[in-house]
């Protein structure tokens, strides 16, 4: 044990934390969560317009006439989910700014600017939707990245133009983005007029092809994920939050799998997607109930374990673990550093994958539909909205109770070993 911990706090420590704290992959990270509160307005929606039942559906329109047949995806969708890439774009921008220090505002007009740059036109004029939906998802990403630093290194080269200390401060802001606004604009109308030459036609087209699909299919393969699964259990048993270093670089991947099976979800709902690890999939089975899926451990400690310590610490933590949230066990029992109870926290979450991800593969569960679910949402709702189908939620349920199972026979012996600590302190004090 030693010697392990040794080698990650030597090794795999100082790279977590590096990766937790790159700036570029912290934009990523933030700037889609821009999004988030509008993804669950028009993902509600999208439950709500194709709830299965017809009835339903029919009484609606018995109600509010023909526009409840069009209210979800002519109206809804396009103003939320359909608008993800420009979301990307304007909050990865504004958070590398902010990253870089300078001002932010400027820099999210530029990357917008930019953006639109690299976007081919309709021949009768302006832009096809799909243009702003998640096949632009990458594009806009990189975008903001590029733009939004070129302009940080620009200001900080001091190539801007410098207005007397008179001119109001929020004036001199704006000339002095001008001249990094003019490079920006060249530099990627250049870039559009060289990929318009290429086979690809546009710099979307080579981004997905090139980059965004080989990347979404190896990051959300089997094995892929099980090594994603198993690291982020290592990382939290040394105390390091492997949650947030994952998801800085498997959320734009995952974020792009999730947006590539709601295209065919918003298509046909019977239509066949091609992930079935989305970021709805991390955060419902993956992470279901907390890293290490403890939210059946914090059960069983609340109602089977018999040591004061544990049963107490049970209670507290059941509620917030069916929410998914589990640091009081993680801290609190505690999973970090932990040898008796290490074993099944690096082996409950991996068998989660395996055998949700075969449920998905062999056709027991449908793959997610890539409507985004609230992560806080509680089994077996989360599961069965992230799948459109009542065997989502039932998938959950099954991983849970497996879960448990695994947990059982490690927490009742911590928890025996507890309570004759317990039961030897008072006999210890009467003794003195």
């Amino acid at each position: 044990m030693s010697k392990m911990t040794g080698f990650m706090e030597t090794h795999l420590m100082p790279l977590s934390q590096k990766l937790s704290s790159n700036k570029y992959l912290v934009a990523l990270r933030d700037g889609l969560m821009l999004s988030m509160p509008l993804l669950i307005i028009g993902s509600i929606a999208v439950v709500i317009g194709d709830f299965p039942v017809q009835a339903f559906h029919d009484f609606m329109a018995s109600i509010v006439g023909d526009v409840w047949y069009s209210w979800c995806w002519d109206m809804v969708n396009p103003a939320t989910m359909g608008l993800v890439a420009l979301f990307a774009v304007v909050g990865v921008s504004h958070s590398l700014a902010s990253e870089e220090e300078v001002e932010p505002l400027p820099a999210v007009a530029i990357s917008i600017s930019a953006y639109f740059l690299l976007l081919q036109q309709m021949e009768e004029g302006g832009y096809a939707a799909s243009s702003f939906e998640s096949g632009g998802l990458f594009t806009a990403m990189l975008t903001a990245l590029l733009a939004t630093k070129l302009y940080a290194v620009l200001l900080k080269k001091n190539v801007k133009i410098k207005m007397p200390s008179t001119v109001p401060s929020f004036v001199s802001r704006q000339f002095e983005a001008l001249i990094p606004a003019t490079v920006i604009v060249v530099l990627f109308l250049f870039i559009r007029l060289v990929f318009a030459a290429t086979p690809f036609g546009t710099v979307t087209n080579f981004i997905v092809t090139m980059i965004q699909m080989p990347l979404t299919d190896i990051g959300t393969t089997l094995i892929g994920t099980l090594f994603i699964t198993i690291l982020n259990s290592i990382l939290w048993f040394f105390g390091i939050h492997g949650t947030a270093v994952i998801d800085s670089f498997m959320g734009p991947l995952w974020y792009a799998a999730r947006f590539a099976n709601f295209d065919m979800f918003q298509a046909s709902v019977t239509a066949a997607r091609q992930y079935i690890v989305t970021q709805d999939f991390a955060n419902h089975i993956i992470f279901l109930g907390g890293t290490g899926n403890t939210v059946s451990l914090a059960a069983i400690m609340a109602f089977k374990c018999r040591s004061k310590r544990i049963k107490s610490l049970g209670k507290l933590s059941l509620l917030p673990g069916i929410f998914n949230v589990n640091e009081p066990v993680i801290f609190g029992l505690p999973m970090v550093l932990n040898p008796m109870m290490a074993l099944p926290f690096f082996i409950v979450p991996p068998v989660t994958v395996l055998i949700s991800f075969c449920a998905m593969y062999f056709g027991l569960v449908p793959y997610p539909t890539g409507v985004t679910v609230p992560w806080t949402l509680p089994a077996p709702f989360g599961g069965w909205m992230m799948c459109n189908d009542w065997r989502g939620g039932v998938l959950q349920l099954v991983v849970l109770l497996i879960g448990g199972l695994i947990y059982y026979p490690f927490i009742t012996a911590l928890d025996k070993q507890y309570l004759k600590e317990e039961q030897a302190a008072p006999a210890e004090e009467i003794g003195g």
